[in-house]
């Protein structure tokens, strides 16, 4: 026979276990949250300063173009090695991935004459959102 004393406490430790593990996956969502917002955030920032290295390599390729009549570049790959030159002239040190995807899909965006006056990113949609898009892109005259 089990004594008056322990009868009234079984199952009290199996509850604190329960409600422990419960409150550690209540914890574990939050910091996943916050985590994902991190490195939302740190894809943005890359994001931007990708875009910018593009924008100044397309204007530097537009405005060293020989002669009067200037032209955008036909490929990305024109940006990393101009061969319109004597020499190669780099406006680019590589073609840079698309970091919200991880890889080079961007969509671009062509001038009047076929070249690539910028390019387009799109944006990983939140919780259902469409996704959006960010463009980049070189304007003449315009000052970044």
């Amino acid at each position: 026979m089990v004594p008056r004393t322990q009868v009234g406490s079984r199952g009290f430790t199996y509850l604190g276990v329960l409600v422990a593990i419960a409150l550690m996956g209540f914890a574990l969502v939050g910091a996943s949250e916050v985590w994902t917002t991190v490195v939302r955030r740190q894809q943005m920032e890359q994001l931007e300063w990708v875009g910018l290295q593009f924008e100044q390599a397309i204007g530097s390729y537009y405005e060293s173009s020989p002669g009067r009549v200037k032209k955008y570049p036909p490929t990305l790959d024109d940006l990393v090695e101009d061969k319109r030159f004597a020499f190669t002239r780099r406006h680019l040190r590589k073609v840079y991935c698309n970091p919200m995807s991880n890889e080079v899909d961007w969509e671009l965006v062509r001038a009047p004459d076929g070249g690539i006056r910028g390019l387009r990113a799109r944006l990983l949609s939140v919780q259902g959102d469409s996704p959006a898009l960010r463009e980049f892109g070189y304007v003449p005259g315009r000052s970044s």
